[in-house]
């Protein structure tokens, strides 16, 4: 169940010593906005946007927000300039919850498609990371082994301003009696490689690093497949001026690139056209190459369905497996795990391969900036049109697995469990595509 406080940041901080306000008194951000060499932007008029509070759904957010100019600010000679917003437009205190509205920054995005942005909420005067575009240098080139990325490390971690301190919490370390105070350090971005073909998401890895060939399983054949780089900081900053009031900001800065051709694949999956079960009427969606995410569609007794098989035309033996966008049941407590099955009769299976997906460390939550409602809300605030970067809970699965069959196998099962609960499966709610290969 969703909490009803949208933002859990700011809500001790305005109980605590703030004097009182009125909607017409202003706050002010600071910011700078640079080159990717780092050089300054003087003279740039910058626009800072407003996003009115999404509906409260019990499911959480499912639509990107309509943004719509705040206000604007220029640049002086050394690139920084300063925004101003009205207390009565940064939160609203209705019945039910405690609502605070989002704001963007963003500079245009280069010849090249790189750009970067800011998404964060306020309740006082705070400053805020850089607008830097990440000089990526993303380039493709050819190789033995196959198309090759190279690129430059993703952007460093916004540093903490001088006036500025990290948010804490206390918990209970295991094994220690009294409560531990720990800082919530902002994330440190990673390059993201997503893929796509036709438009669609192909494929998705963090964390990737140049020079990297994704392989010829991971292109399979697609036709006309591209590439861009992304990456993601999320970070709660405090300010605790002499004289003055608390204030905060819990902010999401994006890095992107734009999108670079690559060559078509030539690398078919022997699932191909594969039946499938549970089954639509006419062609297995999630066999047909097509990359269109498909619900898994369950029964009413029962609700979603808790595996998928395939069915290959012939027992044959299998080297490798290829998930794209597959979205599960999430229990938020402990790792979750994807498994392959194989099986020749359809009623014995042996294991293929496995692959933790999720972890979760419930006592920790409070430290995991990826988990807290701004980070799930703001996903949604790209002004490019890039798709969603979703928080791990929601993120859907990409997995390139090597498999291990000592017999040929027909039949290939996909299912999700827990780790604390070993044979307890987990609801499979949509997949894009499951290809293996001999």
């Amino acid at each position: 169940m969703r909490h009803p406080h949208r933002f859990l940041l700011l809500l001790p901080l305005l109980s605590a010593g703030c004097q009182q306000r009125y909607p017409e008194d202003p706050l002010f951000g600071y910011s700078r906005a640079v080159n990717t060499d780092g050089s300054p932007i003087p003279g740039a008029t910058i626009t800072l946007e407003r996003a009115p509070p999404a509906p409260l759904d019990p499911a959480g957010p499912g639509a990107p927000p309509t943004f719509s100019p705040y206000g604007t600010s220029t640049t002086q000679a050394n690139g920084e300039f300063t925004f101003q917003v009205l207390w009565g437009d940064v939160e609203e205190n209705r019945p039910d919850t405690y609502i605070q509205y989002r704001f963007r920054l963003a500079l245009p995005l280069d010849a090249n498609g790189q750009g970067t942005f800011l998404s964060f909420i306020l309740n006082g005067d705070v400053e805020l990371p850089a607008l830097q575009p990440w000089d990526a240098r993303l380039a493709v080139s050819d190789s033995p082994q196959g198309p090759t990325l190279t690129f430059a490390p993703a952007p460093p971690t916004p540093p903490l301003p001088p006036s500025g301190k990290l948010r804490f919490v206390y918990f209970h370390e295991q094994g220690s009696s009294a409560p531990q105070e720990v800082q919530v350090p902002t994330t440190t971005p990673e390059a993201i490689a997503h893929f796509f073909s036709g438009g669609l998401p192909m494929w998705r890895q963090s964390g990737v690093t140049s020079p990297w060939v994704p392989g010829p399983h991971l292109m399979e054949d697609f036709a006309s497949p591209e590439v861009q780089l992304r990456a993601l900081s999320l970070g709660e900053w405090i300010f605790s001026p002499v004289g003055g009031s608390w204030s905060a900001t819990s902010f999401r800065q994006e890095w992107r690139t734009g999108r670079l051709a690559l060559p078509a694949g030539a690398s078919r999956p022997i699932s191909r056209g594969a039946a499938c079960q549970p089954s639509l009427s006419g062609e297995c969606p999630w066999t047909d190459g097509q990359l269109t995410p498909v619900t898994i569609s369950g029964t009413v007794e029962h609700g979603p369905p808790e595996s998928l098989v395939i069915t290959l035309a012939e027992p044959t033996h299998l080297r490798r497996a290829v998930i794209r966008g597959l979205h599960f049941e999430s229990t938020l407590n402990g790792p979750e795990r994807v498994r392959l099955e194989g099986s020749v009769d359809g009623q014995q299976w042996t294991p293929l391969a496995e692959a933790v997906v999720r972890t979760f460390e419930p006592q920790r939550m409070d430290l995991d900036l990826q988990s807290n409602a701004f980070a799930n809300e703001s996903s949604w605030d790209s002004p490019f049109q890039d798709e969603r970067l979703a928080p791990p809970r929601e993120a859907l699965v990409f997995l390139d697995l090597p498999l291990q069959t000592q017999e040929p196998v027909r039949y290939v099962r996909l299912r999700a469990e827990p780790d604390y609960q070993p044979g307890r499966n987990l609801y499979l709610y949509s997949l894009a595509e499951l290809s293996v290969f001999p």
